[in-house]
């Protein structure tokens, strides 16, 4: 997923973010991007209505540096790299892209992960699969795609979040490690100030 980061910003871990939020009274429309929760079941919970998955790519590629580094593996390996728009009343709210090790993934997780047209975190917890996140990260972005696609302009920022989605598999308590970055409509995150934290 290409994008750029907005003039004056940078990634902030959560507690920074936190912080930030409150000190420009941007908490109430912003507790969305530093929640730990499933963001599928927020969104339901707050638009009273389903959400669905629009699956924009799925592929197995060679993992980038970046992502390798993130997530602490080698950069040798093969991933599933799976690019969605989630989805409510036909309104895309979410663009999520991730990236899971093919190292990671048992055979059955694998197939459920590739054939499923449902947000990630539903397909595993319906696995019966345990997930959390850490190193949550927020930014503010500026992806052409992502705006063409919510018609926007091609220089409207909109807010960003990026994490590492571990999920505790109860067979062998081996873990699975995934890399997941969100773009969100400013609909339903609204718009982020022009700061400067760099």
């Amino acid at each position: 997923m290409d994008y750029f980061i907005a003039t004056g910003w940078k990634w902030i871990d959560g507690r920074e973010a936190a912080s930030l939020f409150k000190r420009l009274n941007l908490m109430p429309q912003n507790i969305l991007l530093l929640s730990e929760g499933s963001l599928t079941g927020f969104l339901e919970a707050t638009g009273k209505s389903s959400v669905d998955v629009e699956i924009r790519r799925h592929e197995t590629c060679k993992i980038n540096k970046d992502e390798a580094d993130y997530l602490g593996i080698s950069i040798s390996q093969e991933a599933i790299a799976r690019d969605v728009w989630l989805t409510q009343d036909k309104k895309r709210l979410v663009y999520a892209h991730s990236v899971f090790p093919l190292s990671g993934l048992d055979r059955h997780i694998l197939k459920r992960i590739s054939s499923s047209i449902e947000p990630l975190a539903r397909s595993l917890t319906l696995e019966g699969l345990q997930t959390f996140k850490d190193r949550l990260e927020i930014c503010a972005v500026q992806c052409r795609k992502v705006n063409s696609e919510i018609n926007l302009p091609p220089e409207a920022i909109l807010w960003a979040r990026h994490y590492r989605l571990l999920v505790k598999t109860p067979s062998d308590g081996k873990d699975i490690i995934a890399s997941v970055t969100e773009i969100f409509s400013n609909e339903i995150a609204g718009s982020p100030p022009q700061i400067t934290l760099v």
